[in-house]
């Protein structure tokens, strides 16, 4: 955690609010395999307790959609191999799941709304128009 009179002078100019600069050393564990990582972050909070809390809050968020994309949209069974392509589905997927998850109307899952799209016409239209 550095704090602003510890930064490289050249950082502000392009971050005139930056504060800190946060260093996070993540460590993942599969079976028998670890592997580490540091990931950096430039924030305008300065207390440790705020920036580990909207960290940990970020992943939660980055960790329920991916979930989301992997489950319901099977996203890492996608056998595009052109990147084009592949980038637009995936852009695709994100738009499908955040109009899913912003109908109110219903209360069934966001794969139920999925599949109850594919073939209800009307309820297709709901969530495509509102």
């Amino acid at each position: 955690l550095l704090d602003a009179s510890q930064l490289p002078q050249d950082i502000l100019p392009h971050w005139p609010g930056v504060k800190r600069i946060v260093a996070v050393e993540r460590e993942r564990s599969q079976g028998q395999k670890t592997s580490y990582s540091t990931h950096y972050y430039l924030t305008s909070l300065d207390h440790a307790d705020s920036i580990a809390k909207a960290i940990r809050q970020h992943w939660l968020t980055e960790n329920q959609q991916h979930w989301v994309l992997d489950v319901v949209f099977k996203e890492d069974e996608c056998q595009i191999q052109e990147p084009i392509s592949a980038q637009n589905m995936a852009l695709f997927r994100r738009v499908v799941r955040n109009m899913v998850k912003q109908h109110s109307k219903s209360k069934d899952s966001i794969r139920g709304k999925c599949v109850r799209a594919s073939f209800d016409d009307n309820f297709r239209a709901e969530l495509l128009f509102g």
